[in-house]
């Protein structure tokens, strides 16, 4: 039997129907799989005149509608965040764990003005692994001065080819000259100036960076650097504090999905089949909950040592996801633990995330089916490789092309 049939009898069998496989063979088989396909690819990615104009496909309007229902996630079902937060006690109660950036001696406006425009820009690329960007704001200091950035390509291009950030441009020009504009018009050119004009309040002043899309602040990039200027020491906050949230990214994900404080019904859908990200968005906001569940329970602890906000957990799980937890290698029973010589060569900070036995922390929580699971990825709705330019109608083709 092949495999294209043995998918047909799994699915049959789903159904409750009895796939009879016998009468399919040689051309009748390739006959049967082009119907199939056709049908399949008719459902999932084509437009049909009788659809409304904001859906690409029948499937596109069903994943939109059910996909909280398909997938039925839960958080924490069986008390894992304490099990998670416990582990994290363990660790903090003789340990204060910030971010890790080498700001030199630079002003605390300086270093403000330099993670503002390194955070709106923050996405597939790692300005933690890249040349220091505080080092480059010495070289090139006119590319985070908003007076002059304001209305001037050439300095956005410069500091976007120094962070390596060659994709998706038409976005991320305009978000530099409109927050550059933005700091000009309400903060008298500084971004230190945020937290004093909203008054230390960490609700308001992601509130004002979100508020409009034209400054590349989503929420999670807003928390970022909230709490970057918390841990760097360049912002007290004085309301608040407790609501900023961990950043929800592929690594902090995979550690909630394998630890199992957040669980879906099945393994989560390749980006090709979560058409406008309807199960990323979803995993988004859920992996914050659930994050955000891990802090609440520690609180319940006695004695803790619990930080003053979720956001600063999320230092720790970043790295343990990028380091332990990998999408391909797990340094936890029964696959393998950290060598010696690597273990010594990471910064202190890093070290905690192996237990003295040099498995993962969270080694005895995670259970072995769900060690292999891995976060989502997103498809652009906008843009070249983005969903709405991958729209087709019934006379096939068309789709997503680099």
């Amino acid at each position: 039997m092949s495999n294209f049939l043995k998918f047909l009898e799994n699915l049959a069998q789903h159904c409750g129907a009895k796939f009879e496989v016998e009468k399919f063979k040689a051309e009748d088989e390739y006959e049967l799989a082009a119907n199939i396909l056709n049908e399949i690819n008719k459902f999932l990615y084509q437009k049909k005149a009788t659809l409304p104009p904001e859906y690409i496909s029948e499937f596109h309007k069903y994943w939109e509608e059910n996909h909280e229902k398909v997938l039925a996630p839960k958080i924490n079902p069986n008390g894992e965040c304490l099990a998670v937060a416990k582990v994290l006690e363990g660790i903090y109660e003789s340990n204060t764990i910030k971010v890790q950036l080498d700001t030199l001696d630079l002003t605390k406006e300086e270093i403000a003005n330099v993670r503002f425009f390194t955070a709106i820009q923050d996405f597939n690329i790692d300005v933690h692994a890249r040349s220091n960007p505080f080092e480059f704001y010495r070289r090139h200091p006119n590319c985070f001065n908003p007076e002059k950035v304001k209305d001037n390509d050439l300095l956005v291009d410069e500091l976007l080819n120094f962070l390596g950030a060659q994709s998706q441009r038409d976005k991320r020009k305009p978000w530099m000259l409109n927050t550059a504009r933005l700091l000009v018009e309400k903060y008298d050119s500084s971004a230190y100036k945020i937290n004093e004009f909203h008054n230390g309040d960490v609700v308001e002043i992601v509130k004002a960076l979100t508020v409009e899309e034209k400054y590349g602040f989503s929420t999670k990039k807003a928390h970022m650097f909230l709490r970057d200027m918390a841990d760097l020491g360049v912002w007290k906050y004085k309301r608040n504090i407790d609501k900023l949230d961990v950043m929800s990214d592929k690594n902090t994900m995979r550690v909630a999905l394998r630890t199992g404080i957040l669980q879906l019904r099945i393994p989560l859908l390749a980006s090709f089949l979560d058409v406008f990200c309807s199960q990323y968005s979803m995993v988004d906001k859920l992996n914050r909950e659930v994050w955000r569940k891990v802090w609440e329970e520690w609180g319940r602890i006695s004695n803790n040592h619990r930080p003053p906000t979720p956001a600063s957990i999320d230092y720790l799980i970043f790295r343990l996801g990028k380091i332990a937890c990998r999408p391909n290698r797990r340094l936890c029973p029964p696959e393998e633990h950290i060598g010696k010589k690597r273990l010594e060569s990471l910064i202190p900070q890093d070290r905690l995330i192996f237990r003295a036995d040099r498995y993962c922390i969270f080694s005895e929580i995670c259970q072995l089916e769900k060690k292999i699971l891995n976060a989502p990825n997103s498809i652009s709705i906008e843009g070249r490789t983005g969903w709405k330019s991958g729209k087709t109608n019934e006379g096939g083709g068309g789709g997503i092309s680099s």
